[in-house]
């Protein structure tokens, strides 16, 4: 009797892991059901377009300027190479004229890619360039956390996303036109391989810090409200210092208790999750969502938006698919567009409209040949497609002029020129511009058999991926490394072998192009120490060096910070010393100018502060005083560094 309730039990519990498993591959599988090859192409060509606009253009541009005026004025001491970095010689590392030349290439091989000429190889050109040139401002003792701007370009110029909306899909179109095809040929699941291989490394930028703040959270009480009102004092105090014109933002770490618990266990809930929900199709509009909300809200209480994780988020949408279905809502049907398949002139033209057709939304059909589709127009004659070009939405018929109308009103990317092609002038030049053309052409083809594609697709497809399986798998070893770090931290102590030899490993090796991106997990406390420098005035009054100047040579407030504590961390006091001084005259220059006329010294002091808003401090140790000879030894009459140029 048990035996057989055991063997029911088994049978049960069975059926209901297979039926779990089967819903887990439909849930997977959703994409390939509501989309096809052609659509998750234009998604990827989608994204080609908005991220190496928007996110990857911008940064090169960034580093443009940068490399030429900031990166001259970084003083040696800041430099602390890694990755590979660490194996060339310094001087090439900080050569800024190297540097900016190399960025000025990134920039319009960027550009290429941008505009779809020779997109593979710009794009792989540009992703060889950004590894040197993005990387070198992770040499200064702060990590930027911009990693997956490099993945991506790398898994864009590998897959499919030149194929379309680009110049050379439009060349391509004209090629395969010229060899007797309109529809060429899609690469079988690259493009949406090459965008689930994108969702699954942003899902492992939020899962490592998401499992260190789950770890966190179940240690030392991540998720309390106390921990989380002390994690906002610490960055508002470093945004004080810092940020120029930081305005304390509303005080959310007066929220009751309750609301401040909620939000942090929300925060671990959605960065462990994300890697998964992120690969089935109705669990992506809420994580965008979610996404966005996190991200948002973090860049308006913390300064910390992320803005290049948000910028990646268009990868996650189905463009084409939606647009299919909002188009059709008004049940059109797909636009027939019959053609003299043996003009390579129609043939041309039908097939650089079918690269532009993002809704998939016009059929061409042979209006010489036998096909079914043919025969639903009886009241076509043979000779009437072979002179114009004919469409049909299944309850009118237009040829000519009036064809190429409602073609380009079905083309998201002409809709504009459908309306303008009725205004009477245009549509009378318009059609005298039809009719010579339609009466001058001659027809004829290319007897040219079609190239046999399916070993290249195969080979492509294999590339993909190697090349995501390679980024994936290294991000999760690196971002292991320092999940890794801080639970042996906390269960050995930061001095025990082990987590000192994690934390040498991965500064030393990893830090570029994979990073372990920042936890926020380590638990915060409502007091700061601090390296400041002020100024000494005739009168004795002090002046703090103020934010702009931290931020001109710097940049942004976290990488200050760094650059800042490093100084005060120096132990060894003529290091310290040294250091110190560096880091005056490379921000003295943008110090107001009546501040370094009067200036007669400059104090460095080791202060200890209160972080709860309003910041204050408790105990201040001074360091060093430098007289101002010594700070301005360095420095031309016009108060800036020599060779800097102007921007």
């Amino acid at each position: 009797m048990a035996s057989g309730w055991r063997e029911q039990y088994d049978r049960t519990a069975h059926a209901r892991l297979t039926a779990c498993v089967q819903a887990l591959k439909h849930g997977f599988q959703a994409d390939e059901r509501h989309n096809t090859d052609r659509g998750w192409t234009f998604n990827l060509a989608l994204f080609r377009i908005v991220f190496l606009g928007f996110v990857a253009l911008p940064f090169a541009r960034g580093m443009v300027w940068w490399t030429a005026y900031g990166m001259p004025l970084l003083p040696p001491t800041v430099w602390e190479p890694i990755s590979f970095y660490r194996y060339l010689p310094l001087a090439v590392v900080t050569d800024a004229h190297l540097a900016h030349s190399l960025a000025v290439a990134n920039v319009v091989l960027i550009g290429l890619a941008l505009f779809g000429v020779s997109t593979r190889w710009a794009l792989s050109l540009a992703t060889v360039l950004s590894l040197y040139v993005f990387g070198l401002i992770e040499n200064q003792g702060k990590v930027d956390h911009f990693h997956h701007v490099f993945w991506l370009m790398a898994l864009l110029a590998i897959g499919p996303s030149g194929r379309f909306l680009s110049v050379d899909s439009i060349w391509l179109a004209v090629r395969n036109a010229d060899s007797g095809r309109v529809e060429s040929p899609i690469a079988e699941k690259a493009a949406l391989l090459t965008l689930r291989s994108c969702w699954a490394l942003l899902g492992l930028v939020y899962l490592f810090p998401g499992l260190a703040k789950l770890h966190s959270a179940m240690t030392q009480g991540w998720a309390s409200p106390d921990n989380l009102r002390a994690l906002l004092w610490q960055k508002w105090f470093e945004l004080h210092l810092y940020q120029p014109a930081f305005v304390l933002p509303p005080r959310v770490d007066e929220l009751p208790s309750a609301l401040l618990g909620v939000a942090g266990t929300t925060t671990i809930l959605f960065e462990v999750g994300f890697v998964v929900l992120v690969l089935f199709r109705r669990a992506r509009p809420v994580l965008i969502l979610a996404g966005l909300a996190f991200h948002v809200g973090n860049g308006y209480f913390l300064s910390i938006p992320f803005l290049h994780l948000m910028q990646a988020y268009p990868c996650l949408l189905d463009w084409t698919g939606l647009g299919r279905r909002l188009w059709r809502l008004g049940g059109q049907r797909r636009l027939i567009v019959l053609y003299d398949g043996g003009c390579r002139l129609c043939r041309r033209t039908l097939a650089v409209f079918r690269s532009i057709d993002l809704l998939d939304d016009l059929e061409p059909v042979d209006g010489l040949s036998g096909d079914q589709r043919r025969q639903q127009f009886p009241e076509l004659s043979d000779t009437m497609p072979a002179h114009d070009l004919y469409t049909a939405d299944g309850q009118s018929v237009a040829g000519g002029y009036d064809a190429y109308q409602n073609i380009a009103s079905r083309l998201p990317l002409l809709c504009w020129a459908g309306p303008l092609m009725r205004w009477s002038l245009v549509a009378r030049i318009g059609k005298n511009i039809y009719h010579r053309v339609a009466d001058s052409r001659t027809c004829s083809i290319v007897d040219r058999p079609p190239r046999e594609t399916t070993v290249a697709r195969q080979r492509g497809t294999r590339l993909i991926f190697w090349v995501a399986a390679t980024l994936i798998v290294s991000e999760a070893a690196v971002s292991s490394l320092e999940l890794g770090y801080e639970v042996a931290a906390h269960h050995f102590g930061e001095r025990h072998p082990l987590p000192q030899f994690l934390a040498k490993v991965s500064w030393r090796f990893t830090s570029w192009p994979f990073d372990e991106y920042p936890t926020f997990a380590r638990p915060s406390e409502a007091e700061a120490e601090v390296w400041e420098a002020k100024t000494v005035l005739p009168t004795g009054r002090e002046v703090t060096i103020a934010a702009t100047s931290y931020q001109a040579v710097f940049g942004h407030s976290a990488k200050s910070w760094v650059i800042i504590q490093t100084t005060l961390a120096e132990r060894n006091p003529e290091r310290q010393r040294a250091r110190s001084l560096e880091v005056i005259r490379s921000v003295w220059p943008f110090e107001p100018a009546d501040v370094r006329e009067a200036a007669v010294a400059v104090n460095v002091y080791h202060s200890r502060y209160n972080t709860r808003p309003p910041a204050r401090a408790i105990e201040e140790k001074l360091l060093e005083t430098f007289p101002k000879g010594m700070i301005v030894s360095k420095v031309d009459a016009t108060g800036r560094p020599p060779g800097r140029r102007e921007p």
